[in-house]
């Protein structure tokens, strides 16, 4: 039985426009319980370094009107990525409901975990804020390029920022997230505007309805230290050696993969470090690990 949550439906992606600006906020942090702690304890408040990347089309239009409300405020961003996931615990919807899949499907495991318990969710929160902070930038280059048409009886022009396409890629780091992990855990997500289309013709993507669409996920463990034998003549099967594991998962955003990660993360890393072996060469423990 497939429930509304994992329906599928055609997303259409609109291309990279000819001229990409970008806006970046590096390492901003984040005190917050976004996943369990090290101690498994939940709902646990624990450090969290966020980065962002908001990609969209020329911003040219701040630039000719010499007005820097007509581009991307990241001074406005900031406080508004503080001011929500300050408050993500408050909010009645939950923002997994409109992330979905390059398939148009949405996971129902993603809604079970509580706002703040999932590093997916925290993620989501950033990159709904940064594209939605696009469209109030993107509505007002048109109200002034309206406005300047009709005060020169101009021909109506495209706008210079196009509203169509935008793109936010995101960085979470948690550096005591994991015990036997040096560096902890991170994830990466990179989320684009998708059009939904009720066939396979992008049509007039004005008329679709619109939503993000998670591109593709990745997981990262760091610094697992483990101690096994490594050789396989004699002498080197005396003492065990430490050995440094990172472990990295990635693939495409929404699908059940990462529910996985999400829930055994802190078992994988646990079996990894205490992981024991006798006679074993170098290539085996590649393997096993694998």
């Amino acid at each position: 039985m497939i429930t509304m949550a994992e329906q599928r439906v055609n997303v259409h992606i609109p291309s990279h426009p000819a001229v990409l600006d970008s806006v970046r906020l590096r390492d901003i942090e984040l005190p917050l319980p976004a996943a369990p702690e090290a101690w498994h304890r939940l709902g646990k408040s624990q450090p969290c370094t966020a980065s962002l990347k908001l990609s969209y089309s020329s911003a040219v239009a701040s630039a000719n009107a010499d007005d820097v409300s007509l581009s991307i405020d990241y001074g406005k961003l900031y406080r508004r990525l503080e001011e929500d996931i300050r408050t993500m615990g408050q909010h009645e919807e939950h923002p997994g409901k409109r992330m979905i899949s390059l398939e148009g499907s949405r996971r129902n495991s993603m809604m079970k975990n509580d706002v703040g318990q999932d590093v997916r969710l925290t993620a989501a929160i950033v990159a709904n804020c940064s594209l939605g902070l696009l469209d109030e930038t993107t509505a007002g280059v048109r109200r002034m390029s309206h406005l300047h048409n009709a005060a020169s009886q101009a021909p109506a022009s495209t706008s210079p920022i196009d509203g169509i396409f935008g793109r936010c890629e995101v960085w979470l780091h948690l550096p005591k997230a994991l015990l036997r992990a040096e560096e902890g855990l991170k994830y990466r997500s990179v989320t684009v505007w998708g059009y939904k289309q009720e066939n396979e013709a992008a049509g007039n993507l004005q008329d679709s309805e619109r939503c993000p669409v998670v591109l593709e996920e990745e997981f990262r463990i760091e610094g697992i230290r483990c101690h096994c034998i490594l050789g396989v003549n004699s002498h080197e099967r005396v003492e065990k050696q430490a050995v440094i594991v990172s472990l990295e998962f990635k693939g495409p955003g929404q699908l059940a993969w990462g529910s996985t990660v999400v829930d055994t993360y802190q078992a994988m890393t646990r079996a990894v470090a205490e992981v024991s072996s006798s006679f074993m060469p170098l290539p085996s423990r590649r393997i096993y690990l694998c």
